[in-house]
């Protein structure tokens, strides 16, 4: 006989299911496109479990970014933690080829840009994430120079604001490809990565 929840742990459950509703619809038919309506009955409750969990549609694409952003910052963490420093390097390089050509993702995030316009507090609520995601790609970035003894030609900040948009411009250049390849965007990785991974591998190389 499976355990009772309790009201909390219940209304997580639901709280998840309904992220990963909108996730899936947000990514698939767009987020103006998409009601709270369609998302309760894809996650297979009634509207009101929608609104008793987030107070309004923004909030709960929100949720959806912070949950990307938790995962995606997971992710590049454990790659640049393990292993020797040509190791992190080719992890890192594996990451960004897998994850600065999202589209959709793009694309959810420039469609909440542009519906901030009309909205103050959810242009604060973006940009206050944008500082978030700023501030850890820094703090990882600082820790593989501390590990490594890199020195860049370039702040920590600068390269880690850098990298975000870089990525942002990135997953959009496909957008209006009708079938996008991500073959250029391996050589630049390969082609950019290879003189640091050669620097830090073999001080003593040209």
């Amino acid at each position: 006989m499976s355990k009772r929840l309790s009201r909390s742990e219940s209304q997580a459950r639901t709280r998840a299911r309904l992220i990963e509703s909108a996730t899936e619809l947000y990514l698939r038919e767009g987020f103006a496109a998409t009601s709270n309506d369609q998302v309760a009955e894809t996650a297979g409750y009634s509207r009101g479990a929608v609104y008793s969990n987030f107070a309004s549609k923004e909030e709960l694409a929100l949720a959806v970014l912070d949950q990307h952003m938790a995962r995606q910052f997971e992710a590049v963490e454990h790659a640049l933690d393990h292993g020797t420093v040509a190791d992190r390097f080719a992890n890192f390089q594996q990451w960004l080829d897998q994850t600065l050509g999202e589209q959709q993702w793009a694309l959810l995030k420039a469609e909440l840009a542009l519906a901030a316009r009309r909205s103050p507090a959810l242009l604060e609520q973006l940009a206050a994430r944008d500082d978030q995601a700023r501030a850890t790609v820094t703090v990882l970035i600082e820790r593989v120079m501390s590990d490594t003894g890199l020195t860049l030609p370039i702040d920590p900040p600068t390269l880690a604001r850098l990298i975000l948009a870089l990525g942002r411009g990135i997953a959009l250049e496909g957008v209006t490809e009708p079938h996008p390849s991500g073959a250029w965007l391996t050589e630049f990785l390969r082609t950019t990565l290879q003189p640091v991974t050669l620097m830090l591998t073999d001080p003593e190389a040209p």
